[in-house]
């Protein structure tokens, strides 16, 4: 089968397209790609990074490590557009090993491998990937992907009601009540002529469980979605239910006998064929029942319910009673299968995938499992640990790269880097325990930093030393539970001796002398600042424009300079003459400190629909900024040169600028915890520090970078 549609072919093409340039050509990266038959493919950066390898086939099982570049480029496009929004919602993480997870669910079942034809998911297993699985614990995660692919409504149900609820998450995750809609639409026809009458029967009733019941038992029959290659068998015996036998039963036992026939095995059918001897229907000859053809049905182990159908004695002692069997199953074993014909068949003390009871799998991720006397043990890979000792999750833990389990398990960098197992250089941690800092500015022997949060803000002074000296700016006294008072402060900056802060009260000036001064109130909500030794302009989150403020009388109104509608908000950096004013869509506007001469220098790129600066530096030739889009760019102050300096960082924030010509671009991001830099050629990427909790605010000196993170510690690393 061949996955067809110009649909896909358009989404690949546009990931692909100028996959020659080096600049966005990671080496080692993989990018999605055709092979001659149609089928899709994946091409490999050179280790050199100057071009892409020739179009070859997918592995059911991508490398190790493949991780979300694989999976956003290659397998994200290649799924139904059911499953699609929560595979690019798990590839946008970066997190390689979820993703190897998500790629490895979706490879057992043959999807995202290349040439297959792409089956319709149903609201329960496409709800579960788009809106569930990547918000449940590791432990949880996997088994929601596994799953969730496997197109099984029944299960998928289950799974959310039985695993996810239970623990907190996937509340507002419901889609029980579009199953029959579902299966009228997309299952039924799919079926041969007389199931697929009854199942329109049972979709038109509209009563959810039973919808949800007929999906998991044709899903069982690899019916509804059929995915892969597990086409259904065919036999004779089948053949000969669905053409005669299942048309003239009535109810349940017609439903049963569908799901039996549409298996395709010729052991099931003839075991149901061989079931209904003695009771009359199908052309079976005796009457049934008590006295009549195999005897009491009702309660014989081996004619239970029905002529041949035996109890399984396998580690069991079975009974049956009202034509249903019962297992009492012996010491250590059970009965997992919920097949009462092999008894209880399942060993607990030894079965990885039972283990200490049914459906308790032992797991297997970075290493091999076993089941001894029904507890897991598990046998890592070289360079993976089993750090949080729950067996359910394998051996989750990195020791060569993770900065909390560096080398072994427990190993604390302390903020510094993990490389090969080996930990770098600790961060300094000076102060903590500040409300939500958002903003970080170096002057002398201190740091100026600004935070907000509803129950109260910061706007304090940090040693720069580590000695935890840390003072509120308007009493100069140590905060009190993290705040310096009620007030959101947002922004700040330099000049000279000074320090300005833009806060919810208006734009403030601290001076050794004259403490903290309200400069100006009329703008709300204000937001990015620069200064220098005669004004403060400032951006809002409320008004549009950029605004002006002289920096040596208070209570005066600030005067907008733009002149033009333009936008609210937009970060904010100043040279000598001019202004650079960052606002959305990827713009950049550069202007005189007066507001004169405005033109746009940096527009939204064509390769990049999110290249919307949000934190900008400067040097005496370049802007710099960061992207939601995770680059990190350089611009010529003219508009010139637009140059990628670093790509793939997740959720990149703040960035800082040695001024020096050879200095570098310092930045922290957000997602993963890390502060890096790059030199403003391009070359040199290194990571300086790791384990942080969303950094937000970088600031430097001549010899240290300073941060700032969201669980308000101050830490700085040599640059």
């Amino acid at each position: 089968m061949r996955r067809t549609g110009t649909i896909l072919f358009l989404s690949i093409t546009t990931l692909t397209c100028g996959v020659h340039d080096p600049s966005i050509c990671p080496p080692g990266s993989l990018a999605a790609c055709f092979l001659p038959d149609g089928t899709l493919g994946a091409q490999q950066c050179a280790s050199d990074g100057s071009a892409y390898g020739a179009c070859g086939a997918l592995s059911s099982q991508p490398p190790p490590g493949a991780g979300c570049a694989h999976l956003g480029e290659a397998c994200c496009p290649s799924l139904p557009a059911e499953l699609r929004p929560g595979c690019e919602a798990a590839a946008a993480e970066g997190d390689d090993d979820a993703c190897d997870e998500v790629l490895r669910a979706a490879g057992d079942v043959d999807l995202c491998v290349g040439g297959l034809a792409a089956p319709q998911y149903g609201p329960n297993c496409a709800g579960l990937l788009n809106e569930c699985c990547a918000a449940l614990p590791e432990a949880l995660r996997e088994a929601c992907d596994a799953i969730a692919f496997s197109g099984n409504e029944r299960r998928c149900e289950r799974f959310l009601e039985q695993d996810a609820r239970p623990s907190g998450r996937c509340e507002d995750v419901s889609h029980a009540g579009e199953s029959c809609g579902y299966l009228g639409a997309s299952c039924c026809p799919s079926l041969p002529e007389g199931p697929a009458a009854r199942c329109a029967s049972v979709a038109e009733a509209g009563n959810a469980e039973e919808c949800l019941g007929y999906l998991g038992q044709v899903g069982d029959a690899n019916r509804c979605p059929t995915v892969g290659d597990r086409e259904p068998l065919t036999s004779a015996s089948c053949d000969e239910l669905l053409a005669g036998c299942c048309s003239s039963l009535d109810g349940l036992l017609a439903h049963r006998c569908d799901f039996t026939a549409l298996t395709g095995s010729g052991a099931l059918c003839d075991a149901f064929l061989s079931g209904l001897a003695g009771t009359g229907l199908c052309g079976s000859e005796g009457e049934g029942g008590a006295g009549g053809g195999c005897g009491d049905t009702d309660a014989d182990v081996e004619n239970c319910g029905a002529c041949g159908n035996v109890c399984g004695s396998q580690n069991a002692t079975p009974s049956c009673a009202a034509g249903a069997c019962s297992l009492a199953c012996a010491l250590g074993f059970g009965d997992c299968d919920g097949d009462a014909s092999n008894g209880c068949e399942a060993d607990l003390g030894q079965d990885p995938d039972h283990c200490g009871g049914c459906g308790d799998a032992c797991v297997e991720k970075h290493g091999t499992a076993s089941c001894i006397a029904g507890e897991c043990a598990l046998s890592c890979v070289e360079g993976f640990r089993d750090c949080d000792e729950d067996p359910l999750t394998g051996c989750e833990t990195n020791v060569r790269s993770n900065p909390f389990h560096c080398g072994g398990c427990g190993n604390d960098c302390l903020g510094g880097v993990c490389e090969d197992g080996v930990c770098g250089p600790e961060a300094t941690t000076i102060a903590s325990g500040l409300a939500v800092p958002s903003a970080l500015a170096a002057l002398g022997d201190h740091l100026y930093l600004a935070g907000a949060r509803p129950q109260g803000g910061v706007a304090v002074r940090v040693l720069k030393y580590g000695l935890d000296e840390v003072a509120c700016l308007a009493t100069l006294a140590p905060p009190q539970d993290g705040t310096c008072g009620f007030g959101v402060f947002e922004g700040v900056a330099v000049a000279g001796l000074d320090v300005f802060l833009t806060s919810a009260e208006g734009v403030l000036k601290h001076t050794a002398s004259d403490g903290l001064l309200l400069l100006s109130a009329n703008v709300a909500e204000p937001w990015a600042v620069v200064a220098d030794s005669t004004a403060a302009w400032f951006t809002s989150r409320a008004e549009s424009g950029v605004f002006r403020v002289d920096t040596t009388s208070s209570a005066q109104d600030a005067v907008e300079i733009t002149g033009t509608v333009g936008r609210a908000g937009g970060a904010l950096v100043a040279d000598d003459t001019h202004l650079y004013w960052a606002q959305g869509g990827g713009v950049v506007v550069k202007m005189r400190k007066d507001g004169t001469e405005q033109r746009q220098i940096a527009s939204g790129q064509s390769f990049d629909d999110g290249l919307t600066p949000q934190f900008l530096g400067i040097d005496a030739e370049h802007l710099f900024w960061s992207t939601e889009s995770g680059r990190v760019m350089r611009l010529d102050k003219d508009g010139a040169n637009l140059v990628v300096l670093a790509d793939e960082q997740p959720d990149p924030a703040g960035i800082a600028v040695d001024p020096a010509s050879d200095g570098a671009v310092y930045w922290v991001n957000r997602g993963s915890g890390v502060v890096r830099r790059v030199n403003k050629d391009g070359s040199g990427l290194a990571t300086l520090a790791a384990g942080q909790v969303q950094p937000i605010a970088i600031a430097l000196d001549e010899a240290y970078v300073y941060w700032a993170a969201q669980d308000g510690a101050v830490r700085k690393t040599a640059k």
